[in-house]
């Protein structure tokens, strides 16, 4: 059994912010500091819980829970 998904965002990210060659979610900022775009798996104990957090791979992986991303895309764009 698997879950589709698709996400599609943006965030902000200071001038001079370069894409690093060969990847496709990795971004080098001015200050040579690299961030990158990742979803995650969130896991609560219950719906109405306030204890949610991302999982580690090995965590979720413990439970059976695999996140496949097979087509991830992303570029630098100037602001709006």
């Amino acid at each position: 059994m698997h879950v589709e998904f698709e996400i599609h965002g943006r965030f902000d990210v200071p001038e001079g912010t370069e894409q690093i060659d060969g990847s496709a979610n990795l971004f080098r900022l001015p200050s040579g500091q690299v961030v990158s775009v990742h979803p995650v798996i969130e896991m609560a104990t219950s719906l109405d819980s306030d204890d949610h957090r991302d999982l580690t791979t090995d965590e979720a992986a413990a439970i059976g829970v695999h996140l496949d991303l097979y087509d991830r895309e992303s570029t630098v764009q100037d602001a709006d």
